[in-house]
């Protein structure tokens, strides 16, 4: 019984550190930790895969949004547009980040809101 409880454990410490990695501060060094969550620690459980696969997701679709408030900002009102878009991002990167963590720590499955789910 208590080796279950043990890999539920790791199962989860993974999840949550893979949804913590979109907290690194960088323009693409926040998709380093989630990846390789996923590539290496995805197989060995469903748990994971999912969770770091969702992480992952969501890091992407933020990247694809910044990408756009970024060509917003050559227009003539873009850069307000593009300053309060990244703020924006920048705290909804890190209430869900840290809602996903607390969710996996808890073994519960967490979906981030306004996420692209590009990969399966």
């Amino acid at each position: 019984m208590e080796e279950i409880d043990i890999k539920n454990k790791k199962e989860r410490n993974l999840a949550m550190i893979a949804h913590f990695g979109g907290l690194i501060p960088g323009y693409l060094l926040c998709l380093i930790i989630p990846l390789l969550v996923w590539l290496i620690k995805g197989d060995y459980s469903d748990f994971v895969y999912k969770q770091s696969r969702e992480a992952l997701n969501f890091q992407i679709s933020l990247l694809i949004y910044e990408s756009a408030a970024i060509a917003i900002a050559f227009t003539v009102i873009g850069i307000p547009i593009t300053i309060i878009a990244f703020i924006t991002f920048w705290i909804v990167n890190i209430v869900c980040s840290l809602k996903g963590a607390v969710r996996v720590s808890r073994g519960e499955e967490y979906r981030y809101p306004w996420n692209l789910r590009l990969i399966n």
